[in-house]
């Protein structure tokens, strides 16, 4: 049967199952591998040493290559979130673990944020709420735009993206995407413009919205350049990675004039330092990273990712994999692995 110790693992041989997130609720997890022979645990750093079976992961716990080293039982790498660029994949794989993600989780609440940030820039809810309450009663002091014929770009048409697709529709927005890995028959679907250039995108799109995981290839795909290329009084919406915007040519771009303005859920550094240039744009809207949140979906991606675990531990492949062994791995809870990579496609349908 599944034990439950809050701090510690306790003596003894059950491997252990160790939750690295305090934001998460060990009896969620424990709840999800009940039945099963393991131990379960929440740890405060990166564990080492023997009899260590799973890891669930939470997105400000980097995992490096050597921590993964000193963990010769493990089997798998649970994420209790969407993006793991913050797993050393090729060195979790090469030890013959899995790498799982808990993409979906927060589909809706993501998608209801993003609708949320786009429409309270068109509408400059948050710049006529302080002129309010600094004493004013004059429409003038901000100009609220129309929702409904702008033109909505989307960088990324994953699962989220394709979620504010629709209800970007709903509320008569033109939208388009790019994204060059995704299938034509996911744009037709819901009538969203493919575009296959970037700049082309930036350059029609009255709010550019973006929907990527952070990457080598995604990193400040937003710089100095793609700011240059977006339409003049445009907007532009993140909730997914700080990292995929240069902020400093983001400030720059809207001390021009050239931006009307941007709603960030997400920064390079969490919380931010006194001195992020943007803290200091009263056309900025910035949120604590809570796009994902809902008290339904704080307690899903642990549930999801302690299934993931179940899965493997009873030799099973999971459906949230990231990442899979490269080397064939056997113990009294698991069966033996196919070597084999999981393609771009596969990691991208996650997302």
């Amino acid at each position: 049967m599944t034990s439950h110790s809050p701090d510690r693992t306790p003596a003894g041989a059950l491997p252990r199952v160790v939750l690295l997130d305090s934001f998460g609720d060990l009896k969620d997890v424990a709840e999800e591998l009940d039945g099963l022979p393991v131990d379960v645990s929440r740890a405060e750093c990166v564990p080492s040493g023997a009899g260590i079976a799973a890891l669930l992961l939470g997105p400000k716990t980097a995992l490096t290559a050597a921590q993964v080293a000193a963990l010769p039982d493990l089997r798998i790498v649970a994420v209790t979130a969407a993006g793991y660029d913050h797993v050393p994949l090729d060195a979790v794989a090469a030890a013959g673990a899995w790498v799982t993600s808990s993409a979906g989780y927060c589909t809706d609440e993501v998608a209801e944020h993003t609708m949320a940030l786009v429409l309270g820039q068109l509408r400059q809810v948050t710049v006529l709420d302080r002129s309010v309450r600094q004493g004013h009663w004059d429409v003038e002091r901000a100009r609220p735009r129309t929702a409904a014929g702008s033109v909505l770009g989307l960088v990324g048409f994953g699962r989220i993206g394709q979620a504010v697709a629709e209800r970007a529709a709903a509320l008569g927005m033109r939208v388009a995407a790019y994204d060059p890995t995704a299938p034509a028959a996911v744009f037709d679907r819901r009538s969203v413009t493919r575009h296959d250039d970037l700049a082309e995108l930036l350059a029609t799109a009255d709010t550019v919205s973006l929907h990527l995981p952070l990457t080598p290839a995604t990193e400040g795909i937003i710089g100095a350049r793609s700011l240059a290329t977006m339409k003049p009084g445009a907007y532009l919406v993140n909730v997914s990675r700080g990292g995929l915007v240069d902020h400093k040519a983001l400030a720059a771009a809207l001390a021009s004039g050239r931006l009307a303005g941007a709603a960030l859920d997400v920064l390079p550094t969490e919380p931010p330092p006194a001195d992020e240039p943007l803290l200091a744009h009263d056309s900025v809207i910035i949120n604590p990273h809570a796009a994902w949140y809902s008290p339904q979906s704080r307690a899903r991606p642990f549930r999801m990712a302690a299934g993931y675990v179940a899965d493997v531990l009873q030799g099973r492949e999971p459906a949230g994999a990231v990442a899979r062994p490269l080397t064939n791995t056997a113990s009294p809870l698991t069966t033996k692995l196919t070597a084999s990579a999981i393609s771009p496609q596969a990691v991208k349908d996650h997302q």
